[in-house]
């Protein structure tokens, strides 16, 4: 299966290092140093994933970084993990405002020692290969926003042969086929860049002249819309409608003081306290329509087994196993692994992808060996495990998708989404200072997008 790893997300912790002398950049009324090093991603640590922090290191016009990434997966049996390694690099420049890029990764699928084949010594088993462009432009508030669009480019699986007289087995690297319905994955993300910000919270920005009065009123504010989020995401509209309106007042409050003697600040807003609830009802919807998806995958594959059962003559092809079990794991694979870290109260999604151990080690031999497939003893009891599997998960999905319906028509019932549009509409139309959408919510919608029209 697939790991579902991106190298970007669009959550990070500015991190500036400047050396040397300055230069001016071409559409802007600021100076960067020659050397700097920003990170965009920080380092993440847990017991699913290790991942370096992503740097973004700049060199007059020259953009470089490198980073890797490990994803532990549970064994099936649940006897240890496995691990994807992912490394990258990047290459690129940041000319006149304009960043553009390519980045090059390698993710290797690694397995223990005799956990493949006969006399296996660890190591990798499979090697997948990707290419993303990076494309940003620098904003009004001082970040540069970014976009990479990764393909697979590449792929190797490691065979196995019987081994010769006085010989261990045989292994070899050999191309497999790309799947060509695989779209590219897009992936917005913001680089900071140094600045003369003195004020950088989730949703304010401010640079040039700071006041005393001014921080005051942007701290009262950063605290008012970090308090509304907080009560929306934890159902407290009543509280967060009545905060709403006090955000109102301290933003026409905030420009009447800029507009009185701070003529030198620079604000801009980003994001809305709604923000991480409606990221949360995104993803609900998103799996909505993976459970739907999933829902036809496994009735088909079961129809399909039903029918082996019934009719068992002639020798079963590998591939018809393969068309029975690789809708089901490609499935799998378009879950994004931190999915369930958006959606609160809401985490179905642990070995989504398991299959039968037994049918696994029957299809894995049977590849090997044809004499397998003419086994109807053993093709009968590989066919009614699969069955059994697949019965159960269509149970499963259909109470996980009752659960997350009931979910979902819960906050289509608040006042959330008329909250959200009533501030989308009064941020956006601030004619002094800029807005952008958050970054993160662009991304979920992203995600459901591709879900809606694979």
């Amino acid at each position: 299966m697939l790991p579902s790893f991106y190298w970007l997300m669009v959550l990070f912790v500015p991190l500036v290092i400047g050396v040397g002398s300055g230069f001016t950049m071409d559409n802007e009324d600021r100076s960067l140093p020659e050397r700097f090093s920003v990170e965009v991603f920080p380092a993440v640590r847990n017991q699913y994933q290790e991942q370096d922090a992503v740097v973004y290191h700049f060199d007059g016009e020259r953009v470089s970084g490198s980073w890797q990434r490990t994803d532990f997966i549970p064994k099936p049996d649940s006897k240890g993990t496995v691990k994807w390694v992912t490394t990258t690099r990047m290459e690129g420049t940041f000319r006149g405002g304009v960043l553009q890029g390519e980045q090059q990764s390698e993710s290797v699928y690694l397995r223990d020692p005799g956990d493949y084949g006969p006399d296996f010594p660890g190591g990798a088993v499979m090697r997948h290969f990707y290419r993303g462009e990076i494309e940003g432009r620098l904003q009004p508030d001082g970040r540069i926003k970014g976009r990479v669009t990764t393909t697979l480019t590449r792929q190797l699986g490691l065979n196995y042969g019987a081994a010769t007289e006085g010989e261990g087995t045989r292994y070899w690297w050999a191309e497999q086929p790309l799947n060509k319905h695989i779209a590219p994955a897009t992936l917005d993300y913001w680089v900071p860049l140094p600045s003369d910000a003195w004020f950088n919270s989730r949703y304010i920005l401010a640079s040039g002249a700071e006041t005393f009065r001014l921080r005051q009123a942007l701290e009262r504010l950063d605290r008012y819309l970090t308090e509304a989020g907080d009560n929306l995401l934890a159902g407290r509209y009543p509280l967060a409608q009545r905060q709403s309106e006090t955000i109102r007042a301290e933003i026409d409050n905030l420009r009447q003081y800029v507009g009185s003697g701070d003529r030198a600040s620079r604000i801009s807003f980003r994001g809305l306290p709604t923000d991480d609830a409606m990221i949360r009802r995104i993803r609900l919807q998103f799996m909505m329509e993976k459970w739907k998806e999933a829902y036809t995958i496994v009735n088909e594959a079961l129809g399909q087994v039903q029918k082996e059962l019934a009719n068992l003559r002639g020798i079963l092809s590998a591939n018809v196993f393969k068309s029975i079990i690789k809708n089901y794991i490609s499935w799998s694979g378009s879950i994004p692994t931190d999915i369930e870290s958006g959606i609160a109260g809401y985490s179905p999604i642990t070995s989504i992808a398991e299959l039968p151990r037994g049918f696994l080690g029957w299809y894995e031999a049977g590849q090997k060996d044809a004499g397998i497939l003419q086994d109807q003893f053993r093709k009968k009891r590989a066919l009614e495990e699969l069955e059994v599997f697949y019965e159960k998960k269509r149970h499963y999905i259909v109470d996980q998708r009752k659960e997350v319906a009931v979910l979902l028509k819960a906050l289509d019932q608040s006042p959330l989404a008329g909250l959200d549009g009533s501030l989308h509409g009064f941020f956006s139309s601030l004619d002094w200072a800029p807005w952008l959408p958050g970054a993160q919510r662009s991304e979920a919608m992203r995600q459901l997008r591709g879900s809606q029209n694979p």
